[in-house]
């Protein structure tokens, strides 16, 4: 019997972006302009090592039929939960401050993995997600010995995730 091939993976190291886009017409299917618009504000290093954190439940409701002596499932609700853990700098204001900072703000957060961070985007890039939040409110997190001072955030997710088997980059 032959072995499995061990299949290569890909370092997360460098090999990510996270963007703020204000406005996506379509979700479904973001222009180029869009996803590079100068309203875009790139947010992947303000992030703290473990700053960003989507994650994507879905409940699974049991069914069964007449008789049937085995228990069915399919998928129920979809739950998305948002939260970011940003660089905080009194004196000089990051770019995730001054753009997620306020509670209330609408946007869209695009996640992007398997580029590297300065990656053109283009009709070809494939995106993980994008998820239509409103910004929350900031909080502290308690500064330690030998630390960073940073913010942590809950984005609240207020209309449907696109997911990127669903996303069809379209030329501007």
């Amino acid at each position: 019997m032959p072995n499995e091939a061990v299949q290569r993976g890909q370092a997360a190291d460098g090999h990510g972006i996270v963007l703020w886009v204000p406005t996506i017409a379509n979700k479904f299917r973001p222009t180029v302009a869009e996803l590079t618009a100068n309203t875009v504000k790139h947010l992947t290093y303000g992030l703290g090592p473990d700053g960003f954190s989507h994650d994507h439940q879905i409940a699974t409701i049991s069914v069964g039929r007449y008789t049937l002596d085995q228990a069915l499932e399919m998928d129920g609700v979809h739950t998305d939960t948002v939260e970011v853990k940003w660089v905080y700098n009194r004196v000089a204001p990051t770019t995730i401050e001054t753009t997620l900072g306020t509670p209330g703000v609408d946007g869209n957060i695009v996640h992007i993995l398997g580029y590297p961070n300065d990656h053109v985007i283009d009709e070809d890039t494939k995106i993980n997600a994008i998820i239509p939040v409103t910004t929350s409110v900031p909080r502290d997190v308690p500064p330690t010995t030998n630390s960073e001072l940073m913010k942590i955030q809950k984005l609240n997710v207020r209309d449907k995730v696109a997911r990127e088997h669903e996303i069809e980059v379209q030329a501007a």
